[in-house]
């Protein structure tokens, strides 16, 4: 992978979340070498996750900024009100180092894939290698629903979208049809 600086992430910054059919979705993005010059970028990360977008993951490239960075915080939303919360994971330079056999499937949404869920099946556990913004370098296991999350979001740096992982394309469903048919709300 090569490697980019925040002045050109931020020249290829978009307002708007970079949607399916955008070939920038699947272009590698870049490893990011200076910590401290990514800082601003993940600050407008964690507040588009928290505030405008309201999900628990969001990769830089969906929001037009090629590099390996990726945002995870697990909250209750429409889409999965019963998911326990998590702590806010800033994750520089994620690389899946070993993930368990064991598979589970669980839905999944993205903001990428606009109004659409999907049924996907992702390792229980995985182990991450990754940095810090304060530069500090972590190897972590995460399991169950932020493992899933994280494995979404790695799957966005490496230019795959969650329903190439799906089993079954029947189990992939609107939004408001998940709501009616598998939440019955």
């Amino acid at each position: 992978m090569s490697t980019a600086t925040q002045r050109q992430f931020i020249d290829y910054m978009r307002e708007e979340v970079v949607t399916i059919g955008d070939p920038f979705l699947r272009e590698p993005t870049k490893i990011v070498t200076n910590l401290t010059e990514v800082a601003p970028l993940c600050e407008l990360m964690v507040k588009k996750l928290r505030e405008e977008l309201k999900g628990a993951g969001l990769a830089a490239n969906q929001i037009g900024v090629p590099a390996r960075i990726l945002i995870a915080e697990l909250r209750k939303n429409d889409l999965f009100p019963n998911r326990p919360p998590s702590s806010l994971h800033i994750m520089i330079n994620p690389e899946i180092i070993s993930q368990s056999d064991e598979m589970i499937e669980g839905w999944e949404g993205c903001f990428s894939v606009p109004d659409m869920v999907g049924l996907v099946p992702r390792h229980k556990s995985i182990v991450v290698k990754y940095v810090t913004l304060d530069e500090m370098e972590h190897k972590e296991t995460f399991s169950e629903d932020i493992a899933r999350t994280i494995q979404h979001e790695v799957d966005h740096l490496d230019g795959v979208l969650y329903f190439e992982r799906m089993k079954d394309m029947r189990n992939i469903m609107t939004r408001n049809n998940f709501k009616q048919f598998i939440l019955k709300i």
